[in-house]
Protein backbone atom coordinates (compact mmCIF):
# COMPACT_ATOMS: atom_id res chain seq x y z
CA UNK A 1 0.00 0.00 0.00
CA UNK A 2 2.74 2.26 0.92
CA UNK A 3 3.94 1.95 -2.52
CA UNK A 4 1.07 2.99 -4.37
CA UNK A 5 1.34 6.26 -2.55
CA UNK A 6 -1.62 5.17 0.60
CA UNK A 7 -1.24 9.03 2.80
CA UNK A 8 1.03 6.89 6.03
CA UNK A 9 -0.95 9.43 7.99
CA UNK A 10 -4.39 8.87 6.96
CA UNK A 11 -6.72 9.47 10.45
CA UNK A 12 -10.01 7.34 11.35
CA UNK A 13 -12.83 8.83 12.46
CA UNK A 14 -11.42 9.22 16.13
CA UNK A 15 -8.52 10.82 14.67
CA UNK A 16 -6.34 7.61 15.29
CA UNK A 17 -3.40 6.83 12.62
CA UNK A 18 -1.85 3.33 11.40
CA UNK A 19 0.94 4.43 13.73
CA UNK A 20 -1.18 4.57 16.73
CA UNK A 21 -2.77 1.08 15.63
CA UNK A 22 0.09 -0.84 15.76
CA UNK A 23 1.71 0.71 18.90
CA UNK A 24 -1.67 -0.11 20.68
CA UNK A 25 -1.24 -3.62 18.56
CA UNK A 26 2.28 -3.83 19.86
CA UNK A 27 3.47 -4.52 15.80
CA UNK A 28 6.87 -3.06 16.94
CA UNK A 29 8.17 -4.18 13.11
CA UNK A 30 5.30 -2.64 11.91
CA UNK A 31 5.42 0.26 13.57
CA UNK A 32 8.60 0.93 12.48
CA UNK A 33 8.27 0.25 8.83
CA UNK A 34 6.06 3.02 9.13
CA UNK A 35 8.25 5.37 10.91
CA UNK A 36 10.88 4.55 8.50
CA UNK A 37 7.92 6.10 5.69
CA UNK A 38 7.72 9.31 7.53
CA UNK A 39 4.84 8.36 9.86
CA UNK A 40 3.73 11.32 12.19
CA UNK A 41 5.36 10.03 15.44
CA UNK A 42 3.69 12.77 17.53
CA UNK A 43 0.33 12.84 15.54
CA UNK A 44 -3.13 13.37 18.29
CA UNK A 45 -6.27 11.39 17.78
CA UNK A 46 -9.26 13.34 19.01
CA UNK A 47 -8.24 12.29 22.87
CA UNK A 48 -5.11 13.71 22.47
CA UNK A 49 -3.67 10.43 22.31
CA UNK A 50 -0.16 9.26 20.46
CA UNK A 51 1.11 6.47 19.84
CA UNK A 52 3.15 6.66 22.48
CA UNK A 53 0.33 6.82 24.99
CA UNK A 54 -1.20 3.91 23.13
CA UNK A 55 1.78 1.73 23.62
CA UNK A 56 2.07 2.57 27.32
CA UNK A 57 -2.05 1.73 27.59
CA UNK A 58 -1.81 -1.21 26.12
CA UNK A 59 1.31 -2.16 27.95
CA UNK A 60 3.73 -2.79 25.09
CA UNK A 61 7.14 -2.01 26.29
CA UNK A 62 9.07 -2.60 23.05
CA UNK A 63 6.92 -0.36 21.50
CA UNK A 64 7.01 2.09 23.73
CA UNK A 65 11.42 1.93 23.70
CA UNK A 66 10.76 2.23 19.37
CA UNK A 67 8.83 4.84 19.73
CA UNK A 68 10.89 7.03 22.03
CA UNK A 69 14.27 6.35 20.24
CA UNK A 70 12.18 7.54 17.40
CA UNK A 71 11.85 10.75 19.05
CA UNK A 72 8.07 10.44 20.26
CA UNK A 73 7.43 12.75 22.51
CA UNK A 74 7.36 12.03 26.08
CA UNK A 75 5.84 15.02 27.33
CA UNK A 76 2.71 15.08 25.28
CA UNK A 77 -0.53 15.02 27.23
CA UNK A 78 -4.38 13.54 26.57
CA UNK A 79 -7.54 15.32 26.74
CA UNK A 80 -7.27 14.56 30.61
CA UNK A 81 -4.19 15.72 31.19
CA UNK A 82 -1.98 12.83 31.73
CA UNK A 83 1.48 11.45 29.81
CA UNK A 84 2.27 8.27 28.16
CA UNK A 85 4.89 7.41 31.67
CA UNK A 86 2.02 8.47 33.77
CA UNK A 87 -0.70 6.26 32.14
CA UNK A 88 2.06 3.09 32.26
CA UNK A 89 1.88 4.01 35.94
CA UNK A 90 -1.47 4.37 36.79
CA UNK A 91 -2.60 1.15 34.66
CA UNK A 92 0.42 -0.92 36.86
CA UNK A 93 2.42 -1.81 33.51
CA UNK A 94 5.62 -1.59 35.14
CA UNK A 95 7.57 -3.22 31.82
CA UNK A 96 6.62 -0.19 30.19
CA UNK A 97 7.45 2.22 32.86
CA UNK A 98 10.97 0.23 33.09
CA UNK A 99 11.24 1.17 28.87
CA UNK A 100 11.08 4.89 30.19
CA UNK A 101 13.69 4.83 32.60
CA UNK A 102 15.54 2.34 29.99
CA UNK A 103 15.43 5.36 27.65
CA UNK A 104 16.07 8.23 30.19
CA UNK A 105 18.80 6.39 30.82
CA UNK A 106 20.05 6.25 27.46
CA UNK A 107 19.41 10.13 26.86
CA UNK A 108 21.43 10.68 30.11
CA UNK A 109 24.42 8.53 29.33
CA UNK A 110 24.32 10.22 25.62
CA UNK A 111 24.29 14.01 27.23
CA UNK A 112 27.19 12.81 29.71
CA UNK A 113 29.33 11.86 26.94
CA UNK A 114 29.26 14.47 24.88
CA UNK A 115 31.60 17.06 24.43
CA UNK A 116 30.74 20.34 25.84
CA UNK A 117 31.15 23.96 24.45
CA UNK A 118 33.59 24.62 27.38
CA UNK A 119 35.67 21.72 26.95
CA UNK A 120 37.41 22.78 23.98
CA UNK A 121 33.99 22.97 21.61
CA UNK A 122 33.71 26.36 19.63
Amino acid sequence: LLRHGVEINLQNSEGSTALMMAAANGHEQVAEMLLRHGAGINLQNSLAGTALTFAALCNHPAVVLRLLRAGADMKLRNVVGATALQIAKEKGHAECVEAFRTYLGEVTAARSKAPSAEAGGA
